[in-house]
């Protein structure tokens, strides 16, 4: 698969290294765009509508932490942006999950781990560093109180996502939703990036099977 990825990031050593991960993860064919401030990105991405995916870091010239994501979302809301980071706190990589971001590498993961978040993000769903990701799916199983919080989360869905996850549910594609509702492909995933960041789960087989979980209580 070969896709127009944005790298922002001002190290070039760095960015040396996230060419690496994308052409291991797309192949050699991939165009990458590079910059190293936010404002340059914003005006990559405006003049560069093929654009797929965008990783950035959260500490570059610009960003003012993450009020720049938060900029970047409201200008491109449907490309899939990754945050990539040396700050692994739990408490930033759920902030910048809360502002939008559809994954969250930390720069110390190696190329092999970095490449299966790309190829995450691109195929749909949310990438979280293993841990966080285990603690806010409830890995070891899906309890009444992990069941209720979910419901409440379920609440938080617009009528639109709603719609998209009740086709998730019975199994199709983001191309046949696309058809289904008759909006962009990008913008049913987008949607679904959006229902699995309030749901708090990484994939559409976990949003199926909590979901599923739930409807039979």
């Amino acid at each position: 698969m070969e896709a127009t990825v944005l790298i922002a990031d001002d190290h070039p050593l760095f960015r040396e290294a996230m060419r690496l991960v994308v052409s291991s993860a797309l192949g050699e064919g991939s165009e990458i765009v590079e910059c190293e401030s936010l404002d340059a990105a914003l005006d990559a991405v405006r003049r560069n509508p093929a654009i797929e995916l965008a990783m950035i870091d959260i500490n570059m010239p610009g960003m003012d932490g993450l009020a720049g994501l938060a900029r970047l979302r409201q200008q491109a809301p449907t490309l899939p942006v990754i945050v990539v980071s040396a700050d692994e706190r739990h408490s930033t990589v759920e902030a910048a999950m809360s502002v939008g971001a559809s994954g969250f590498i930390p720069k110390s993961f190696s190329r092999e781990t970095m490449t299966e978040a790309v190829n995450a993000v691109l195929g749909g769903d949310i990438y979280l560093p293993p841990s966080l990701a285990d603690r806010d799916t409830g890995a070891h199983g899906s309890s009444p109180e992990q069941l209720q919080d979910l419901a409440s989360r379920l609440a938080l869905l617009t009528k639109q996502e709603r719609c998209v996850l009740d086709y998730i549910v019975n199994g199709k594609s983001n191309k046949v939703v696309a058809i289904e509702l008759n909006i962009a492909e990008s913008t049913v995933k987008a949607h679904v990036s959006a229902i699995l960041r309030k749901l708090k789960v990484s994939s559409r087989t976990q949003a199926v099977i909590k979901v599923g979980a739930l409807l039979r209580m």
